[in-house]
This record gives C-alpha cells, structure tokens and sequence, in this order.
C-alpha cells in the first residue's frame, strides 16, 4: 500500500497537467477569433492544436503569437490573424473544413499578406506515407504562392516517432516539388525536444519553450513575406 500511494498520487498529478493542457483549447479559441476582427495586414494560419497553441502558458507565447508580434514590430503595423486551425486536425480536416472557410474570407486567401500551414501530427500513424502525400499535394497546391508549410515535429516519445518523421519527409518533398510555397523546417528546429522542460503537461504538445522552437523554423520565411509588402 505505502508504495502504491506515491505512483497513485503522481499518477493524479499527471493527469491533471494532461487535462489543464487540454483545457487551454478554448480560451485559445476564443482569443484567435477576437484576433480575425481587424489588422493592417493579414494572416492566415491552417493546421491543428500546434497552430492553436495548445501547450503554451498564453497566446502571446504560442509559436504563432510569437510570429506574429514579431511582424508587428517589424513592420509598425497591426497584424489581423484568421487561424483556422482546429485541435485534432488532420490534412483532410484542413482540406475540407479550413481551406473552404479560407476562400470565403472577405479577402481573398491569395491576397494574405502571409499564409502559413503545419499539419501532419494527427496523421503520424494512421496515413501511409503515400496517402499523406495525396492529400497533402491536392492542399499544398491549393495554397497561394508565398505560402508557409511547416514540417511534422519531431516526435519525442511514442510508437509514432518513425511514422511522424516519414511524413515529416513527404512534407519536405511535397514543398520542395513547389517553388511557389517555402518550408518552414519545423523537425530541424524541434529535434532534441527535453521532454521535461520542452513539453507542456500532456507529454506531447509544446511548452512555452517548445512553441518558442518551432517559431524560429516559421519566423524567417514569415518576416521575409512581411518585408516584401510592408
């Protein structure tokens, strides 16, 4: 019993980091769509609960927050942000869901000042490679020119590792096969996670620092979208 009370009592704690994680979904919600209300230039963000922010302590410290208040301040001027991206999501979810609800924007999606995308984690493990690559290349080619795509994240722990990394591989193909999108190298810059200080409460979504990685592989294809209209 004296030593089942010690796993019981770490096992609780465990599950409520994982369950607080999971509750930031919501207000993340809520905080983006107060975002798409105005904004001298505009971006839009496609993909799943890493565009959304899961895992970071606010907003501001998510790797989109991150971007984009770093695009302010480089250019003096305030960034409208339509994310659209859905906790959960897989490529198919952004092809039928986020990318329709893109194109009935007021402003055309060819017209956003920046257009970024990273999906792929849901579907490590449940798409063949080959599978991803259709779904991804009908997305990727739907995407105006300029448009950001991040990789798949490194995968820390699990027995999805070697299935995320493969679709990591196709994502880097798929970009490359189109000179009119630019990759955003979010496996590089995620390789070697900590998991105890890179990882929020779940063991899989990004902390703060985590977030703060996977800005760095979209913040330089981003600002240079940003310099060339500001």
């Amino acid at each position: 019993m004296t030593v089942l009370r010690p796993a019981l009592v770490l096992l609780v704690a465990l599950l409520g980091l994982a369950l607080r994680t999971r509750a930031s979904v919501p207000p993340r919600r809520r905080h983006w769509s107060g975002r798409a209300r105005s904004g001298d230039l505009l971006w839009v963000a496609l993909g799943d609960s890493l565009t959304q922010g899961t895992g970071s302590t606010r907003p501001g410290t998510s790797w989109l927050g991150r971007c984009v208040d770093a695009a302010q301040v480089r250019t003096g001027r305030t960034v409208r942000v339509v994310n659209l991206a859905v906790y959960g999501a897989r490529v198919d979810d952004v092809l039928a869901l986020q990318l329709p609800a893109a194109q009935q924007l007021a402003v055309p999606l060819a017209q956003a000042h920046v257009v970024t995308l990273c999906v792929g984690s849901n579907d490590a493990g449940r798409l063949t490679p080959a599978e991803f690559r259709t779904r991804l290349e009908q997305l990727c080619d739907a995407l105006p020119a300029g448009a950001v795509v991040g990789d798949v994240p490194e995968f820390q722990w699990g027995p999805r590792v070697a299935a995320a990394a493969e679709l990591s591989a196709v994502v880097r193909d798929v970009v490359v096969a189109r000179p009119h999108l630019v990759l955003a190298p979010v496996e590089h810059a995620t390789a070697g996670t900590r998991i105890l200080t890179e990882l929020a409460g779940d063991f899989f979504h990004p902390n703060d620092a985590g977030h703060a990685r996977i800005a760095r592989a979209f913040a330089p294809a981003a600002l240079r979208r940003m310099d060339q209209i500001s």
